[in-house]
């Protein structure tokens, strides 16, 4: 789900590790000590907060590493959860994506808790002597919300560290999906935010009772004692867990501008209702339209099977036809040769006969 950064106390220690990179090495904050400048970043695999900016963080490394600043990717979700933050997948991610800097692997979180990390992505830059002076967003662009990936805040960061220059205090948090912590491994600081699944009964869709307006009339709905659609549906979906509430914040959170765009949220909840149930109305003709599309065409290859079987049993009556066809010139076949066996045997002897006759 969406969670924001801690905001770690500026002038912070870079807490140290020693974490397996993607090719198995060990790497430690002592690796980067001669560096002007060090960056931390919390990043996984699955999240669409990190496949938004993940190119441009790949063109930030590739321009300000060679230029003094050590960096360093940290992924902490648990893989027995989301098996695409595997130590396997991270390999996969960081070839495909051409990452310049070491892809670490936290399994047991202990580093992620001591940064206080909370999202991804998640950013904390050190200065030389390796003292928190930034820790935020990236820039200001979220997915969905149409504002082009500069990288602009983290950027002016390197650059103020880089060129000597004071860094602005006025600093934004980042917001992304939230580190998934092993169950029963959260950190105190961790507070997330629960999704509510029957959203739907501030539009009046928990039960198939009718709205009544003046004098107890009814102006539309379901009949009475009868469950509406979304009523229905929601008693035979399975409830959701933990988990599963997360995957769908994230994708809410990740639509919700492209969702709300166009929209006109001023309107009373009754008329936001009306909407709503038309919509769910042409849903659902159109699902019946679709429905009968899909038996037309299963019944038109019903026939087409029916007529394909039809044929094949045609063709094998004339199969056997010419079967039968064969086996009548095979046998006349072998009588001829025997006749013609017997008559040869025949000649031969009255040949034979002759020739005794002429010789005396």
């Amino acid at each position: 789900m969406a969670t924001a950064s801690t905001m770690l106390e500026l002038g912070t220690a870079a807490p140290d590790f020693s974490l397996p990179d993607t090719n198995g090495k060990r790497v430690s904050r002592g690796d980067f000590q001669d560096y002007a400048g060090f960056l931390v970043v919390f990043l996984c695999n699955h999240c669409p907060y990190v496949h938004h900016i993940r190119q441009a963080l790949v063109a930030f490394a590739g321009e300000y590493q060679p230029r003094g600043l050590a960096m360093v990717a940290i992924n902490a979700n648990d893989p027995l959860d989301y098996p695409e933050d595997s130590p396997d997948k991270m390999v996969e991610e960081a070839a495909n994506f051409g990452y310049t800097f070491p892809y670490l692997f936290d399994e047991t979180q202990e580093v992620a808790k001591a940064y206080r990390a909370a999202c991804t992505p998640d950013f904390f830059l050190f200065d030389k002597g390796r003292k928190l002076i930034y820790r935020g967003q990236f820039d200001d662009s979220r997915p969905k919300n149409r504002r082009p990936v500069t990288g602009r805040d983290l950027r002016a960061a390197a650059e103020a560290l880089l060129s000597g220059q004071a860094m602005d205090p006025d600093q934004k948090a980042s917001v992304g999906c939230n580190i998934k912590w092993r169950a029963g491994n959260e950190p105190d600081y961790f507070r997330s935010i629960r999704l509510k699944p029957n959203v739907g009964g501030s539009l009046g869709l928990e039960t198939g009772a009718p709205r009544k307006g003046r004098k107890g009339r009814r102006t539309g709905g379901a009949v009475p004692g009868e469950a509406t659609p979304a009523a229905r549906a929601r008693a035979d979906a399975m409830p959701l867990d933990s988990k599963q509430l997360e995957k769908l914040s994230e994708s809410v959170c990740a639509h919700m501008d492209d969702w709300l765009t166009g929209k006109d949220l001023t309107g009373s909840p009754a008329a936001h209702d009306i909407a709503l149930q038309k919509q769910i109305t042409h849903l659902e003709e159109e699902l019946q339209h679709q429905q009968a599309s899909i038996k037309q065409g299963f019944d038109l290859m019903e026939k087409r099977l029916g007529a394909m079987d039809k044929r094949l049993e045609a063709a094998d009556k004339r199969s056997e036809t010419l079967d039968k066809r064969l086996d009548g010139l095979t046998q006349r076949m072998d009588r001829f040769l025997t006749r013609s066996m017997a008559v040869t045997v025949a000649v031969g002897f009255i040949v034979i006969l002759i020739l005794r006759a002429c010789s005396a």
